[in-house]
């Protein structure tokens, strides 16, 4: 249920620095380049809603901030403005973050699972607002970008309250397709899976991909790393949702580059186990953790990083941190769908995270992630990208 404007007040614009707001009221408005103006403005808005179950009434002020800028970006990955407010505006939506008991920073709406609600710092949105111009380009010039999608900044502050901050992103695991398991993929020293109970689990695959595939996942990561390097910004990860399925390698391939793949065509079939490896002892287990599916049917199977179909082969860690190979001979592939993006892209490198760095170097041989620098962090990131994505060691003939 949506709240609305208090009964008393009407929705005022509040500036940011004293800039008049320009938010365009149509279509072919949302199309043009925005204004300094519009990276500045803000717009607060007084809801009076109920969120808890006595039903008592409380006024919430509600700030929009940059609002024709994210306008755009919504338009760009075709989300209706219209049905953004509505979605954000809701009941349930301020029942989440005002009942947050366990601090979590990421929040998925109960109604709408499009959307990831990321619960930020006020240092953290000030690094936000200060990258949001080059970010915008950045999404415009690679419509491919890998980087996570933002919708939105809003700030909420209930009568007598405290603020809660929060961008809203795309929800990169959000699939028609059950999301089996799920990994986060960090620079330095490892990656993990993450499994139903929410505990971190070494990651012991590795991820055979169509080589024009990897090609071009590989070269718009580079781009993105090097906008992240430029704005400074560290210890950023890629979130890597896998869907197992049993459709042979090839022929998920060939329906991917067929006409009738871009109208939401499933590529393979649904498994809730996943085919079993021959050597249990020596591969990572691929049965089901996580049971996440989508609600919306709003799969964009073109785009880089949705639905793209793999193999998944499992190896042994060595004592080192460093990914190893696969055991040839010792593994059963699985094919599987991958549903992968960057997150966490606020953690801005300081003098402190340097000083920090420099004295973790002198006690271990591992630096640490968060004091890595930019440039630094962003070619380990890179590096082991490329190698959980390994080069295709299958024999695969496309027509």
């Amino acid at each position: 249920m949506s709240c609305s404007p208090h009964p008393s007040l009407t929705p005022t614009p509040r500036l940011l620095p004293l800039l008049p707001l320009a938010i365009p009221d149509d279509a072919a408005a949302t199309e043009q380049e925005p204004s300094y103006l519009d990276f500045t403005s803000t717009s607060t808005l007084l809801l009076w809603c109920s969120i808890d179950s006595k039903g008592t009434h409380t006024e919430f002020e509600w700030t929009d901030y940059s609002a024709a800028v994210f306008r755009n970006l919504q338009e760009f990955d075709e989300i209706n403005f219209d049905d953004y407010s509505d979605s954000m505006r809701r009941r349930e939506t301020l029942r989440l973050l005002f009942s947050n008991k366990k601090n979590v920073t990421s929040l998925h709406l109960p109604h709408d699972d499009r959307f990831i609600l990321k619960i930020i710092s006020k240092s953290q949105m000030k690094v936000f607002l200060e990258m949001l111009p080059k970010y915008y380009q950045h999404v415009k010039t690679y419509t491919n970008t890998l980087l996570a999608n933002f919708y939105g900044l809003h700030v909420v502050k209930p009568r007598g309250g405290q603020k809660v901050r929060f961008i809203v992103t795309r929800n990169i695991l959000q699939s028609d397709s059950r999301i089996h398991k799920h990994f986060v993929i960090r620079g330095l020293p490892h990656s993990y899976h993450v499994n139903k109970a929410g505990d971190e689990e070494d990651l012991n695959l590795t991820f055979h991909l169509h080589t024009p595939h990897r090609n071009k996942i590989l070269m718009q990561l580079k781009h993105d790393c090097n906008f992240l390097e430029e704005a400074g910004i560290t210890h950023y990860s890629l979130l890597l949702g896998m869907h197992i399925c049993s459709t042979p390698f090839e022929a998920a391939l060939q329906v991917r580059h067929s006409p009738r793949y871009s109208t939401g065509s499933a590529d393979c079939n649904e498994s809730s186990d996943g085919p079993e490896s021959e050597n249990g002892d020596a591969d990572q287990d691929l049965s089901s953790d996580d049971d996440t599916t989508s609600s919306w049917s709003t799969e964009t199977e073109d785009r880089l990083g949705v639905k793209m179909a793999a193999r998944a082969v499992g190896f042994r860690k060595r004592e080192s941190n460093v990914v190893s190979t696969h055991m040839a001979g010792t593994v059963q592939p699985n094919n599987v769908n991958l549903f992968f993006g960057i997150t966490d892209i606020l953690h801005h490198y300081s003098v402190r995270k340097h000083i920090e760095h420099v004295l973790k170097s002198l006690q271990t041989d591992h630096p640490s992630v968060s004091g890595v620098n930019p440039k630094g962090y962003s070619t380990h990131f890179q590096e082991c990208v490329s190698k959980i994505f390994s080069e295709n060691d299958f024999d695969i003939n496309m027509p």
